[in-house]
């Protein structure tokens, strides 16, 4: 698996399980189907008088396990995750994965730690359980998920996965370069993050505009300063253009020295000065598409 992005993997736990003690899931019932968009990819299983079980794929890396259940006693605190030797291994092993589970709520918590590798582990035959247990009490609530009739609808999660974006929109929407002094055009870093912003945008048909301001800080005459500032955002401009991002959605502003975000009275704050921000703006009522 060469992918890394972000995952979810959602329980929802239907009536008539408070009183259970251990759950497994008959294999016979096991049903994997995928789902996916440009921003994320869902790996759903339905299991009857269960629920659902779903790892969530998203731009960023982002990678966690998130478990909903309503029916869980409130005074359950401990929430832990395994990944299980499939049962015809022998021995069979059950192996910890990540550590313990946050909790949001009485009725949520997610695992943040090593899911990726769980999936990796699912794609070898692994099987999953969940325990989530108080405290204060012997009442350990188990659910054991077998992996079966999962290969090809995995394959396709996999596939969504690797042309996920490597931004997310929070991440693309404000963009800030810092230049270095007299530098004009973006460095080779620098263009690897628009290159990367030039994709999310291509994705999002939500995005309307790209609004591009170059800055200095107050070294030089007024004027240089402008003309440096429009140098810098034309350059990005230009590269974004080339990445493939519209022309008709870029606009392109000059500002010179006028709109510090720092002091111009210590090299530290000049750095902060000189810089090309990039602000994509969606429309109000556009959101790109999340399936279900």
């Amino acid at each position: 698996m060469t992918c890394n992005k972000s995952v979810i993997l959602l329980f929802t736990f239907n009536v008539g399980l408070v009183n259970a003690q251990n759950i497994s899931v008959p294999m016979d019932l096991v049903k994997w189907e995928y789902k996916g968009d440009h921003f994320q990819c869902l790996l759903n299983k339905n299991v009857n008088k269960f629920g659902q079980v779903t790892f969530r794929a998203e731009p960023n890396n982002k990678l966690v396990l998130q478990v909903r259940s309503y029916q869980l006693p409130k005074h359950y605190k401990t929430a832990r995750l395994y990944k299980l030797d499939s049962p015809w291994e022998q021995p069979e092993q059950a192996v910890t994965v990540g550590g313990e589970g946050a909790w949001l709520s009485a009725h949520e918590f997610v695992f943040n730690d090593s899911i990726d590798e769980l999936l990796q582990a699912i794609s070898r035959g692994a099987w999953m359980k969940l325990s989530v247990s108080s405290p204060t009490q012997q009442d350990a609530f188990t659910v054991q998920l077998p992996s079966v009739r999962i290969t090809e609808p995995l394959n396709a999660f996999n596939r969504c996965r690797s042309a996920l974006p490597a931004m997310s929109y929070e991440q693309a929407r404000d963009l800030v370069l810092a230049f270095d002094l007299g530098q004009r055009v973006a460095t080779s870093d620098q263009r690897a993050s628009l290159k990367q912003l030039a994709e999310y945008i291509k994705l999002d048909q939500g995005v309307q505009k790209v609004l591009i301001d170059g800055h200095t800080d107050n070294v030089g005459s007024s004027l240089a300063n402008l003309q440096i500032s429009r140098v810098r955002a034309d350059d990005v401009a230009s590269f974004l253009e080339e990445a493939g991002v519209r022309a008709s959605i870029i606009q392109v502003r000059s500002h010179g020295s006028r709109y510090p975000v720092a002091s111009n009275a210590s090299e530290k704050g000049k750095a902060k000065n000189r810089r090309v921000t990039i602000r994509v703006i969606r429309g109000g009522s556009i959101t790109n598409s999340k399936v279900q």
